[in-house]
């Protein structure tokens, strides 16, 4: 498939605050250019506070202050209007299957070339949407499946949803999570704190030794089923050590007034 370009058009905005929080959901969804086409607001401290995390696409945003406009910079590719309603003699379809399409039908996806084919989802104001107007200006008009009665979306949602379909059939450099990866296996490095559990446990007043099933080895088992991390490990020491010695200066102090240690009632292992 040739490479392309995501470009999200906002019509007729009505509300910055909208603005900011579908700069947002594009950012989210690794697309960079936000084009306004005659907007109804102006970006306000709203729009920057919607936006978030996503300042870039909303500051780096182009301005036009009509359709002639637009078309005199943006005359190439493809331009997918989104839409709640089907008019009369208007063809709607959902927006995977419109994807689908021109991924393996349409010619212009079809060629290799170097450079990308800008792609161009245009939604409406958050009022009445799209006009006719502007749906005769787009080559496809399309819907994002919802469920039940109320076919309408928030325009930051509808924004978010649309660039989900469109990178969960065509792809995209996926966001990668910490943990998200392959699973964690532990290595040299990541050096369970031993000692210092089974130095607690004792203070603790726990039997360790010499049984096959103990709290420490139960205890031990639970904390690396989940592979910790060099970095989570050694938080787990420094919280350990750090009641160790709590503990030990309370019962010093204790015994400074004659008061037995603190030990748990329940000596017994689990069996």
């Amino acid at each position: 498939m040739r490479a392309f370009e995501v470009n999200v058009v906002l019509v007729r905005t009505i509300y910055d605050s909208n603005i900011g929080a579908a700069a947002r959901a594009i950012a989210n969804m690794g697309v960079h250019r936000l084009i306004l086409v005659n907007p109804q607001c102006e970006i306000t401290l709203k729009a920057h506070q919607a936006a978030a995390s996503g300042q870039k696409p909303l500051e780096s945003r182009v301005v036009y202050g009509s359709w002639d406009e637009f078309h005199q910079h943006e005359n190439a590719g493809v331009r997918i209007a989104l839409t709640a309603r089907d008019g009369k003699g208007r063809l709607v379809r959902e927006l995977k299957q419109t994807l689908q399409f021109l991924q393996n039908e349409d010619p212009q996806f079809q060629k290799n070339s170097e450079s990308a084919i800008p792609v161009y989802l245009i939604f409406g104001p958050e009022d009445w949407g799209l006009s006719a107007e502007d749906l005769s200006l787009s080559h496809f008009a399309c819907c994002i499946p919802t469920y039940g009665g109320n076919p309408s979306l928030n325009l930051a949602q509808a924004v978010l949803l649309a660039l989900f379909i469109l990178r969960d059939n065509w792809g995209g450099q996926r966001t990668v999570l910490e943990g998200q990866t392959s699973p964690r296996r532990a290595s040299a490095k990541n050096t369970f704190p031993e000692l210092a559990l089974k130095t607690w446990l004792r203070e603790m007043g726990f039997e360790i030794d010499n049984r096959p099933i103990s709290a420490f080895s139960v205890l031990r088992r639970m904390l690396l089923q989940n592979v910790p991390n060099s970095k989570e490990l050694k938080i787990l020491d420094i919280v350990l050590n750090q009641g160790i010695r709590k503990l030990r200066e309370y019962n010093q102090l204790r015994e400074q007034m004659g008061l037995p240690a603190v030990k748990v009632k329940n000596k017994e292992e689990v069996p």
